[in-house]
């Protein structure tokens, strides 16, 4: 019987809780993923701090310690590279694509870089990525059906311009397009002021919009200084072509016969540090070009179902235009 056809999207920060404890160990096999864990352990003990091995095997989850930034980076990555082994076994992925995060396990996961150097990099941007000074918050632009409301879109447009317009000290951007949601980013002051100048909506769910703890302005002009330290510390980090198709967060298709690996370097440690992430561009083009079985939504946690089907509704993929129809067929799946 042959396997389906799937797109697959790496996750981004805050899809490792606690939930997720022990997904590592659930999934790890013998090979390139469990060495890299190995040299990950082992410069952790060097360092003097707890290994990714021992956060997931942990007996109960504690946020001040498994959500700090460097902690949270490698556990999702971890996670991701372990889980995709197994989904291997079941779907025949032929491009993959990340959100944020994502995108450095994109990067090891599509063979552009071995597992080991994918977390040399994963570790090394989560480390300066602590010091850009600033937060994030998301809010949504959809109603309860998932269709684009262009009340929310409008006023989400004016919240932004309206507290930018006070100077710097407030800037904020557009940090992630993730489907019908948003990540905005920016000063913390500017964060603040937009999370009261935001429309409040309750999806029943959650209550939007609503900061992100422990993120900071990623993907904005704010991290100018992450992207100038990582462009030299990450000089070395040797890119090859990708064994299968990878999408950016532009949209853009990297293959394995004409990837640049100069250029993902530069796109890597500069150009997605420091300009919009658009998650919603990767699976617009994930579903244009590869007409996938399946969209494929790697763990931990399930986060990027909603986002995924969210472009599947926009774009009518399959004929879908409706929330109810979307949850009953298996076009998107997060296998966890």
């Amino acid at each position: 019987m042959s396997k389906q056809v799937a797109v697959l999207f790496c996750p981004g920060r805050g899809s490792y809780g606690r939930d997720e404890l022990g997904f590592i160990g659930r999934h790890l096999r013998e090979g390139e993923v469990r060495d890299a864990l190995t040299i990950a352990d082992a410069a952790r003990v060097t360092a003097n701090r707890p290994t990714i091995s021992e956060l997931d095997a942990a007996e109960r989850f504690r946020p001040g310690l498994h959500l700090d930034g460097t902690n949270a980076a490698e556990l999702i990555y971890f996670s991701t590279m372990a889980h995709l082994e197994a989904l291997r076994d079941d779907f025949e992925i032929v491009a993959i694509a990340g959100n944020s995060l994502g995108w450095y396990t994109a990067l090891p996961a599509s063979g552009a870089l071995s597992a080991a150097d994918g977390w040399r990099l994963v570790s090394t941007m989560a480390r300066l990525q602590q010091r850009a000074e600033g937060a994030q918050l998301l809010t949504t632009t959809i109603d309860s059906e998932w269709r684009p409301d262009p009340d929310l879109i409008a006023a989400t447009d004016r919240a932004l311009a309206t507290v930018a317009s006070r100077g710097d000290d407030w800037f904020v951007a557009r940090s992630i397009r993730l489907g019908g949601h948003e990540v905005l980013a920016g000063t913390t002051q500017g964060v603040q002021a937009l999370l009261q100048g935001l429309p409040k909506v309750d999806s029943g769910e959650r209550s939007f919009p609503f900061q992100l703890a422990g993120h900071g302005p990623f993907h904005t002009a704010l991290c100018g200084q992450v992207a100038e330290r990582a462009s030299q510390e990450l000089a070395n980090l040797p890119f090859r072509h990708p064994a299968v198709h990878l999408i950016d967060g532009r949209g853009n298709v990297h293959s394995p016969w004409a990837a640049d690996p100069a250029e993902l370097l530069h796109y890597t440690t500069t150009t997605q540090v420091l300009t919009t992430y658009d998650f919603t561009a990767s699976v617009r083009t994930a579903i244009r070009e590869f007409n996938p079985d399946v969209l494929l939504c790697a763990g931990p946690g399930t986060s990027l179902r909603a986002p995924v089907g969210h472009v599947v509704l926009a774009e009518g993929f399959r004929g879908i235009r409706d929330k109810a129809e979307l949850f009953g067929r298996e076009l998107v799946r997060a296998e966890c």
